[in-house]
């Protein structure tokens, strides 16, 4: 079972996200904002991070810089859900860049679609 991250820092959201994902098959976590991202991220790498851009604390693109200067979260795959325009991402690479609001079957199937590029 494929493990992931979402991180979303409005609840209902959030919620709604990992209650979809889990009907789906995937064991899922959540963190409400980049700094709780990053602590589980060297704690535990799940196999899949869903980010949104714009968090509390340490913003996605912040927290995505991170992990490209980490060894072991360097090719962690990355499925971004933002309000924020793809130009918020500045050089950073991601596998999918989604458009809030977005639909659960889309959401879904970019996350299946991004684990099946990494290998997972």
């Amino acid at each position: 079972m494929s493990r992931i991250l979402v991180v979303e820092d409005e609840e209902t959201l959030a919620d709604a996200i990992q209650d979809v994902l889990q009907d789906a098959g995937f064991d899922v976590q959540v963190a409400r904002n980049g700094l709780e991202a990053w602590r589980k991220l060297e704690g535990n790498a799940p196999d899949l991070l869903l980010l949104d851009l714009m968090l509390p604390l340490l913003d996605g693109r912040g927290l995505l810089m991170r992990m490209r200067d980490h060894g072991q979260l360097r090719e962690l795959p990355v499925v971004v859900i933002t309000n924020a325009s793809r130009k918020a991402l500045g050089d950073q690479q991601v596998q999918s860049f989604l458009e809030k609001p977005v639909t659960l079957k889309r959401l879904v199937t970019a996350v299946t679609s991004a684990l099946g590029s990494a290998g997972g």
